[in-house]
C-alpha cells in the first residue's frame, strides 16, 4: 500500500470512528433525556474554570476581562500543543513565530524586518515572569496547568505592561499524593513525543515537588530538492521542576526551574510560493541551529491579617546560534546567520487586599534588568563565516514601574475600578556594522552609541455591573505603552537610530452570562483601539532602513465565546471574532510608498473556532473520549504593503481514545484536510517567498497516569 493510500485509509478510519461516536453518543443522550429528565439538569453542568488573568484567582465568568482559558486536559500532543494551536482557539488572535509573534485584535510588533531587536506588543508570561524576547518563548506547551490568552492592553496588574494583551502560561504544581505519568507518541513523518513526570510530597515536611521531562522530534515535512532530504525537522528536549511548600505561619513558597534545548534545523526553509505550498525547497546551505534557554524563579506569598504580600524573583536567559541559506536557491551564493545571548533579572513585589472585601485593591513595584547581544550575518558563501558582513547590536536595559488598582462596590451590584502604572525605561545601546570580507553586504561600516530614557503614566478605569453569579456587564478604558529605544540600524549621518514609545488607547464593552442550570456560558466584547506613534521600519535610502514612529492605526471589532454542556457526555465550545484594523497614516517618503488605508498585518477580518468533546462511560471501567475541532481564519496580509495575502484557512483536527485504570490510547489527527497555508512570508528581490505549515499529521499516543 503506498503512502498516500495508507494516509487516506487512516484518515477515513479516524473520521468514521469519531463520527460513529458522535452519532452513538447523541442517540444515547436522547434516551437519557427521555428516561431521566428530572435529574439531568442537576448532573449536567460545565466545569468551572478558574483564571488569574487579573492576578487573583476567580471564575472565568466572574472576571470582567476578555480571556480565553485552555485547561490542562486540552494541552497535549495531538490537541493543543503549541502557541499556534492555542492562538487558533481564541478569537482575534494569531501566532506567527517570525512575524510578531503574537497578534491580538490587530495589535502586533515588528517581525523579521525589525532585525534582532524585537519588542513584543503582546506580553508572554511564564508563571508571572515576563519573557522579554520571542526567541525565549516555549516552543511546546508542556506540563502546564492552563494557558490564558488575555485580550486588550494590560497596565495596572502585570509586572510589565503591554499594548496588545497577554499570554499567561501556568505550570502544573505537585499534588498532595505521590503520582506520575508517562506518554509515548508516534506519528507521520516520525512526529514523536516522549514525556515522563513524577510528583510527591516530601515526607516529614510541608513541601512537595513535581519534575517533568519531554522530548519532541520529527524528521521534517519539507523536501529539499537539492539533496532529496526531508528538512524542517525538530529536536526539542525540555525539563521543569516545581517545588511548593509552607514556611512558617501563612507563608507559601513556590520555586520553579526549567530548561529547554532546541537542536532542530530552524525551520526557515523559505522557497518561492509554488514550491513552498508543495512543501519543497531548494537550499544548498546546510543549516546549523541551536537554541538553549533556561529560567529559575522563586515566588513567596505571605498572608498578613488583612493583606497579602507577594514577591516574585526570577532569572532567565537564552543563547541562540543559527546559520542558513541566504539566497534560498540551489546556487551556493549567499549565506546568513543570527546569534543571540540574552539574560534578564526581574523582581516584582505586590501587596493586595483579600478578595472578599467591599473595597479591594492591589499595588506593586516591578524592576527588570536585561542584557542583550545580537548579531546578524549576511555575505557571500565564498568567504569564511568568520569574515561575513555583520550588524552587531548590544543593549543594556532597565525598567522600573509602580502600578496599582483599586475597586469599590458602590452597591452590591456596581463595582468601580481605577488604577494606573508609572514606568521609567532606560537603555544603553551600541550598534556596529562591519564587513571583514570587504563585500559591504550590510552597507557602509559604522558604529553608533546612545543612551535613551522614557517615562510614561498609563491609566485604566472600569465599571462593572454584577447581575448575579456568572452574569455581568462591564466597560473599560485603558492606556497601553511599549517602550522606545535605539534600533540595530544606523542613521544615514552615522548617528544612533532613536525611536519613541508606542501608545494605545483601548475602549471595551463586555458582557458575560451563565444559564441558571450552569450548562451554558456566553461572553461578548466590543472594542476600539487607537494606536499612535507606531514603530515601523522605513527606508532612509533604497538600501538602508531604520525605525521610525511613522504610523498611526485603529482597530475595532467584537468577540463572542460560548460553551455548553449539552448532556453529561457532550460538551461544545465556539468562538467568533471580527477585527477591522487599518493604517490611518503611514507613508514611506523615500520609497514613495503609501500604506495609509491598508489592513494591518496579521489581522484577519474573521476568526472562528468550534469544538465538540464526548466522554462515554463504557463497560468494565472503560471510558471513551473523542472530539472534533475546527478553526477558520479569513484572508490576512503579512506586510504593510498588503501585496500578498494569506488565503482563508480551514483546519480540522480530531481525536478518539480509550482510558482504563490510568492507561489511555488515543488516535489523533491534525489538519485532517491537508490544508496548505504559510507560516511566514516575505518578498525577496521581487520574488514572493514563504514557508508553509505542516500538512496532515496522524499519530497515536499511549499514556499511563498513576
Amino acid at each position: 500500500m503506498n503512502k498516500n493510500r495508507h494516509t487516506a485509509l487512516c484518515t477515513a478510519t479516524l473520521l468514521a470512528t469519531a463520527g460513529f461516536v458522535l452519532f452513538d453518543a447523541a442517540g444515547l443522550a436522547a434516551q437519557e433525556q427521555e428516561q431521566a429528565a428530572d435529574t439531568a439538569n442537576e448532573a449536567t453542568v460545565l466545569e468551572q474554570i478558574v483564571v488569574t488573568a487579573r492576578r487573583r484567582e476567580e471564575k472565568i465568568q466572574n472576571a470582567p476581562v476578555a480571556v480565553t482559558a485552555i485547561p490542562a486536559e486540552d494541552l497535549r500532543k495531538g490537541r493543543t500543543d503549541t502557541m499556534e494551536d492555542a492562538a487558533f482557539r481564541a478569537p482575534n488572535v494569531l501566532f506567527n513565530g517570525q512575524g510578531g509573534p503574537v497578534s491580538i485584535r490587530g495589535v502586533t510588533s515588528l517581525g523579521i524586518s525589525g532585525g534582532v531587536d524585537r519588542q513584543p506588543a503582546v506580553g508572554m508570561f511564564l508563571d508571572d515572569i515576563y519573557l522579554a524576547r520571542p526567541i525565549g518563548y516555549p516552543l511546546v506547551l508542556e506540563d502546564l496547568e492552563r494557558v490564558e490568552i488575555v485580550r486588550g492592553s494590560q497596565a495596572t496588574l502585570y509586572g510589565k505592561n503591554t499594548i496588545g494583551g497577554a499570554v499567561n502560561l501556568i505550570s502544573r504544581e505537585p499534588g498532595e499524593t505521590t503520582g506520575g505519568e508517562f506518554s509515548a507518541t508516534i506519528g507521520t513523518n516520525l512526529d514523536s513525543r516522549f514525556k515522563a513526570a513524577f510528583e510527591t510530597p516530601i515526607e516529614g515536611t510541608d513541601w512537595a515537588v513535581r519534575a517533568s521531562t519531554a522530548w519532541s522530534g520529527n524528521r521534517g515535512y519539507i523536501e529539499n530538492l537539492v539533496n532529496g532530504e526531508d528538512v524542517s525537522d525538530s529536536d526539542l528536549l525540555s525539563g521543569r521542576i516545581v517545588a511548593t511548600g509552607e514556611v512558617g505561619d501563612g507563608t507559601r513558597v513556590k520555586i520553579i526551574g526549567d530548561v529547554t534545548r532546541d537542536h532542530g534545523d530552524g525551520g526557515l526553509w523559505y522557497a518561492p510560493l509554488p514550491l513552498a505550498f508543495d512543501h519543497k525547497a531548494t537550499h544548498d546551505f546546510e543549516p546549523d541551529n541551536k537554541v538553549d534557554s533556561a529560567g529559575l524563579s522563586a515566588r513567596i506569598d505571605h498572608d498578613f491579617e488583612t493583606v497579602r504580600l507577594t514577591s516574585i524573583t526570577a532569572f532567565r536567559g537564552h543563547d541562540m546560534s543559527s546559520y542558513l541559506d541566504g539566497d534560498f536557491t540551489a546556487t551556493p551564493f549567499i549565506g546568513q546567520g543570527q546569534e543571540e545571548r540574552q539574560r534578564q533579572f526581574s523582581q516584582e513585589l505586590r501587596l493586595s487586599s483579600f478578595d472578599d472585601d467591599v473595597f479591594r485593591w492591589s499595588g506593586g513595584l516591578f524592576y527588570m534588568h536585561e542584557r542583550f547581544e545580537g548579531t546578524q550575518f549576511f555575505d557571500l558563501v565564498s568567504f569564511p563565516q568568520s569574515l561575513w558582513s555583520r550588524d552587531v547590536f548590544e543593549q543594556s536595559a532597565d525598567t522600573f514601574s509602580v502600578f496599582g488598582e483599586a475597586s469599590y462596590f458602590v452597591t452590591p451590584e456596581w463595582e468601580l475600578s481605577a488604577g494606573g502604572r508609572y514606568t521609567y525605561d532606560r537603555k544603553s545601546t551600541t550598534s556596529e556594522i562591519s564587513s571583514p570580507s570587504g563585500s559591504f553586504m550590510f552597507g557602509t561600516p559604522g558604529r553608533a552609541e546612545g543612551d535613551v530614557s522614557f517615562s510614561n503614566f498609563s491609566p485604566e478605569a472600569a465599571l462593572t455591573y454584577h447581575v448575579s453569579e456568572g452574569n455581568l456587564v462591564y466597560g473599560k478604558i485603558s492606556r497601553g505603552y511599549k517602550s522606545g529605544g535605539i534600533s540595530p540600524y544606523i542613521e544615514a549621518d552615522g548617528s544612533a537610530n532613536r525611536y519613541d514609545p508606542e501608545i494605545t488607547t483601548s475602549y471595551e464593552l463586555g458582557a458575560k452570562t451563565t444559564s441558571d442550570d450552569g450548562r451554558f456560558t456566553l461572553s461578548t466584547s466590543l472594542f476600539y483601539i487607537d494606536w499612535r506613534d507606531q514603530q515601523a521600519v522605513i527606508y532612509t535610502t533604497p538600501f538602508t532602513r531604520v525605525y521610525r514612529n511613522a504610523a498611526a492605526a485603529t482597530s475595532k471589532g467584537f468577540e463572542i465565546e460560548a460553551t455548553a454542556q449539552l448532556t453529561e457526555e457532550i460538551g461544545l465550545r465556539a468562538a467568533y471574532g471580527y477585527t477591522h484594523g487599518r493604517y490611518d497614516d503611514f507613508v514611506d517618503t523615500v520609497m514613495g510608498a503609501v500604506y495609509t488605508g491598508n489592513d494591518l498585518p496579521f489581522a484577519p477580518r474573521h476568526s472562528f473556532s468550534t469544538g465538540v468533546n464526548i466522554t462515554r462511560e463504557l463497560d468494565m471501567g472503560t471510558t471513551l473520549k473523542a472530539g472534533i475541532d475546527y478553526t477558520f481564519r479569513s484572508s490576512y496580509a503579512f506586510t504593510s504593503d498588503n501585496k500578498y495575502r494569506q488565503d482563508p484557512t480551514h483546519l480540522l483536527d480530531a481525536h478518539v481514545g480509550i482510558e482504563k485504570n490510568g492507561w489511555s490510547g488515543t488516535l489523533w489527527a491534525k489538519n485532517l484536510t491537508d490544508e496548505r497555508y504559510l507560516k511566514n512570508y516575505f518578498n525577496y528581490s521581487g520574488t514572493d517567498m514563504g514557508v508553509a505549515a505542516a500538512g496532515r499529521t496522524i499519530g497515536f499516543t499511549l499514556a499511563k497516569v498513576w
